[in-house]
């Protein structure tokens, strides 16, 4: 792949090469890490070839460790190169003319995928096929590439950053339980059992859960382990609407962490983890809604 039209100095490095599916929250760190090193260096832009299964957390995490108005770009393909109509040639050039952009300075960590420049806290993978397979379903793309020029839709300013500890190792023990009909708490007590050390929920409709996981949650949250209730759907977040049992209004009274920064499940769980190697760890209930 020639990129020397691009004008842009580029320079190579391989830091992991394994399947996305195989990534780990120390593949993560190391890729942060990474990163930081080649800012340091005087990069001006960074780009990240990704497996697009995992893109999504992967970028989102990197995200959380950061903090550089460098921007730091993430691209993949969805077709294999021996496919007709392959698109991580396209992707990558892509990738790097938004890198090079000097709008997307502060813009914090960016994907970029079918011409499409996405904030990574909003961005999900809703296609698993399809060469369009990434969208930010609450806030749409935030700009596009077309004809070698990157055009942003509009502002964007990321979220405050908390300071995390890379030097210590993340917990995978944070767990993404999906609510359903009928659903059996003792699945929640088990988790426990096993050492879980935070939980996100995705609850019904703008936040609610069988009513049954209340009581049960309330026990957990007075062993000191956090609970995150995010919504199930893919669009409109958590509310403190309704007061029954088992909704918003008193999963909160009862300790319940409601996030109102419309976080999908996989990214809240993501954050919980790295809050809980922050110096807010102890405070996580406080401070979630404020970065």
């Amino acid at each position: 792949m020639d990129l020397s039209s691009l004008a842009v100095d580029l320079k190579i490095k391989e830091v992991k090469s394994i399947p996305s599916n195989e990534m780990s929250l120390a593949d993560m760190a190391d890729i942060a890490q990474a990163i930081e090193a080649e800012i340091e260096k005087g990069a001006q832009g960074i780009v990240l070839t990704h497996g697009t299964d995992t893109m999504e957390e992967t970028s989102y995490f990197v995200d959380l460790l950061l903090d550089t108005p460098v921007p730091v770009v993430f691209t993949g393909s969805q077709l294999s190169s021996q496919d007709l109509g392959y698109d991580g040639f396209s992707n990558i050039r892509d990738a790097v003319l938004t890198a090079a952009s000097d709008d997307s300075y502060g813009k914090g960590t960016l994907l970029v995928f079918n011409q499409c420049i996405f904030t990574v806290n909003d961005v999900v993978k809703n296609n698993s096929i399809g060469l369009h397979a990434f969208e930010s379903l609450n806030a749409g793309p935030l700009g596009v590439t077309y004809g070698g020029r990157v055009h942003y839709f509009r502002d964007y300013h990321p979220v405050k950053k908390f300071p995390v500890h890379l030097d210590q190792n993340f917990t995978p023990n944070v767990y993404l339980v999906k609510a359903s009909l009928d659903f059996n708490p003792k699945m929640i007590t088990a988790l426990v059992e096993a050492g879980a050390e935070g939980f996100v929920l995705e609850g019904f409709g703008v936040g609610s859960l069988p009513p049954a996981l209340q009581d049960i949650l309330a026990q957990v949250i007075q062993k000191g382990i956090p609970v995150v209730l995010v919504a199930k759907a893919n669009r409109g977040g958590v509310h403190k609407v309704y007061a029954s049992k088992g909704a918003a209004i008193q999963l909160e009274e009862v300790g319940v962490i409601l996030d109102q920064g419309y976080l999908n499940g996989q990214h809240a769980r993501l954050k919980l983890i790295a809050m809980l190697n922050s110096p807010l760890k102890d405070n996580i209930a406080d401070k979630w809604n404020k970065y």
